[in-house]
């Protein structure tokens, strides 16, 4: 069995579905496509049914299968922030892993009492003692069950095997530490814009720190806020000592960027999540490649994991 294998990455917005695919030939992984379709009509993934969510997902789906086939058999999902519960809470790091699961667990449904510990599926991010927290803590993400659910039936009925599933913000910064290795270094903010969602995240040396979501009900609404967050004492940080600032999301643009880098006085690097990754002749001519590449951090990021 081969060590690597070819992989496609999906992100879900409630407007489309996208999707990039990364494949392994001659000892050289290279990129393969770079799309997306949107949905017939905007998916709205908390209030509608499952055989809603199910059709709206294959009709993109084969409108993007009819241009291009995948080469790929394996596939990962980078989800919306609206089905994910987040919070950052101290924890005990002797517990053992199973545990921590079931505490984490008990935590979310206290902060969202109308949702079940036994329905959650948990992620969480270990954060140790450091120069901004005398205690260990974990930045939890929880979502239901019936999500995975939903995505190992469409998967199934498509021949694919569902490998990863991650939030958005996640999934892209796993393509921004691939594009920027300087991540691993210093102290370092990531944005992400995602449709009704503005995330912020800090990194010390690789490894999370802090991360803030907040909901939006316009773009607009960005400057003020992230200019509050580095100029209230909101952070635990100074934003005087960022090594490194950078921004992605959907229907992001580079002049709303620079509002952004002058609005907050943090210049935000709007970072190309392909740059690293040698692309096939055809992408070449491929607008999304060439000039939405930002918006695509997440599917790579995601299609990019192999653990």
């Amino acid at each position: 069995m081969a060590l690597y294998e070819n992989h496609a990455g999906f992100t879900i917005t409630e407007k489309k579905l996208q999707v990039v695919e990364v494949i392994f030939k001659g000892d050289h992984f290279y990129l393969e496509n770079v799309d997306e379709a949107y949905f017939d009509e905007p998916l709205r993934i908390l209030e509608n049914k499952e055989t809603k969510i199910v059709s709206l997902l294959q009709s993109s789906l084969n409108e993007l299968l009819v241009r291009q086939s995948l080469n790929s058999s394996t596939v990962s999902f980078a989800l919306p922030f609206e089905i994910f519960f987040i919070t950052q809470i101290p924890y005990d790091n002797s517990m053992l892993h199973q545990d921590l699961l079931e505490e984490f667990r008990w935590e979310l449904s206290i902060l969202y009492p109308f949702t079940s510990p036994e329905n959650l599926v948990i992620q969480y991010l270990e954060i140790d003692k450091n120069n901004f927290f005398d205690y260990s803590s974990a930045i939890v993400y929880g979502i239901e069950r019936k999500y995975l659910n939903i995505l190992h039936k469409f998967c199934k009925d498509n021949n694919f095997t569902l490998k990863f599933l991650d939030n958005v913000h996640l999934a892209s910064d796993r393509a921004l530490f691939a594009s920027h290795p300087q991540m691993a270094k210093g102290l370092a903010v990531s944005v992400y814009f995602g449709g009704k969602y503005l995330s912020l995240l800090l990194i010390q040396d690789g490894k999370p720190l802090l991360n803030k979501v907040f909901p939006l009900h316009a773009a607009d609404e960005m400057p003020r806020i992230l200019k509050n967050e580095f100029s209230s004492g909101n952070l635990i940080v100074n934003k005087f000592s960022i090594d490194n600032a950078f921004i992605s999301g959907e229907d992001l643009n580079k002049s709303l960027v620079k509002t952004l880098s002058s609005a907050v006085g943090i210049e935000f690097v709007y970072f190309n999540p392909f740059d690293k990754i040698k692309a096939v002749p055809h992408l070449l001519k491929n607008k999304l490649y060439l000039e939405k590449y930002n918006s695509f951090s997440p599917s790579a990021g995601i299609a990019y994991r192999i653990a």
